[in-house]
This record gives structure tokens, C-alpha cells and sequence, in this order.
């Protein structure tokens, strides 16, 4: 009752795969069609399916696109990020780490994901932390806090110590439901074949 129903899809440039996501999104297993024919979907053990999402990631990233992974589950999302930060460190220890909300460290040159939105962070007039919002560390102190610039707007803030232990995560990666407002190039899938259609949405 009183519910509205979006059928008209903006975010693409090509009418065929914006009309492929709405047949996707009703639950039709031919719409997969489409990213058969385009080269979209791998199929692999879980080990090759993750290197060729990471390796795809890594391919974007060095063509200086803003690309992300996405997973399903906790686990993977770990695994990816482990895999990313590892990769950009090069072998390297930082010499100093913030710890994370996820059990994960950052320093100087990681991709963070703040997860909570707080109005009380401002980094411009009507500008605030919010959820979903992605940066890159700048700096690191001690006592656990970071200054992060936005990958967006390019403007950067400081974020205390209590708010990145409770609310920041790496953000090479993130499940199907934290990707939610989340604003990238490209995306990198990685799913399980457990997943309901609407998160293969």
C-alpha cells in the first residue's frame, strides 16, 4: 500500500545491461545471459575465484581507476583486504599501524571505509563523516587516531582514535551489504552461489 516501484535505471550507459540488472533484480536466470556474453562472470574454485577478483581489483587500480571488491560473507572480505594491503605494502612492515573495527591494521597510503555517520565530523560546510564514505590515510598517530583524505572530494579530516576503533574499516573491500552507498569505477564480485538474488543484485 502506497508503495513506489523505480523501473527506470540511470546508472548505466548501455540500455541492454540496465535492463539485464532489472531482470536480475525480478529473479530471471536468463539475465545472466548478458554478462555471460560480456565476459562478467568467472567461474572457478573458491581459491582462483579470488585471485581473479584480486587480480582484476589490482589490474583497475594500477590503470588509476577507483575500483572496489565485494563479497558475500565476513571471511572473504578479511581475505581480500589481507590480500590488498599486503599487496601495497610489498613485503614491507608500516611503521605505524592504527587497528581497525575489523581486526585489521592501517597506515599512511590504506583505503579506509568509515561505517557510521557522525555530524559532529566535519570536513566543509555541509560536508560530514558519513556511512560508506571511502579515504585514504594520510597520517597516523599513536593513540590510534588517522587523518584520512576523501577519495571524492578530496578534503581530509582527522578522525579520533575512539571513532576509528569502532567505526572504520580497510576499504579495498566489503560485503554485499556494506557496499551499499558506496561510490566506485568498477566493482569486483566475488559470490559463493549461496547468495539470495537480491544480494546478486
Amino acid at each position: 500500500h502506497g508503495a513506489l516501484r523505480l523501473d527506470d535505471v540511470v546508472r548505466f550507459t548501455d540500455p541492454t545491461e540496465s535492463a539485464a540488472t532489472l531482470e536480475v533484480r525480478d529473479g530471471n536466470p536468463g539475465a545472466l545471459g548478458f554478462y555471460f556474453d560480456h565476459d562478467r562472470i568467472h567461474v572457478g574454485d573458491p581459491t582462483t575465484v579470488i585471485d581473479q577478483a584480486f587480480n582484476a581489483w589490482t589490474t583497475d587500480r594500477d590503470a588509476g581507476i577507483d575500483a572496489i571488491m565485494v563479497a558475500s560473507t565476513r571471511d572473504l572480505v578479511s581475505e581480500l583486504n589481507a590480500l590488498a594491503r599486503s599487496h601495497r605494502l610489498g613485503g614491507h612492515r608500516a611503521r605505524w599501524e592504527v587497528p581497525l573495527r575489523d581486526g585489521n591494521h592501517a597506515s599512511k597510503g590504506d583505503v579506509v571505509i568509515t561505517r557510521d555517520n557522525d555530524r559532529r565530523l566535519r570536513y566543509g560546510r555541509h560536508d560530514w563523516v558519513r556511512n560508506g564514505d571511502r579515504w585514504t590515510v594520510t597520517g597516523t598517530r599513536m593513540g590510534g587516531s588517522m587523518t584520512v583524505q576523501h577519495n571524492r572530494s578530496g578534503r581530509t579530516i582527522t578522525l579520533p582514535a575512539s571513532y576509528v576503533q569502532a567505526s572504520v574499516e580497510l576499504g579495498y573491500a566489503t560485503t554485499i551489504h556494506g557496499a551499499q552507498g558506496i561510490t566506485a569505477d568498477t566493482c569486483h564480485g566475488l559470490l559463493t552461489g549461496r547468495e539470495s538474488r537480491q544480494q546478486l543484485y
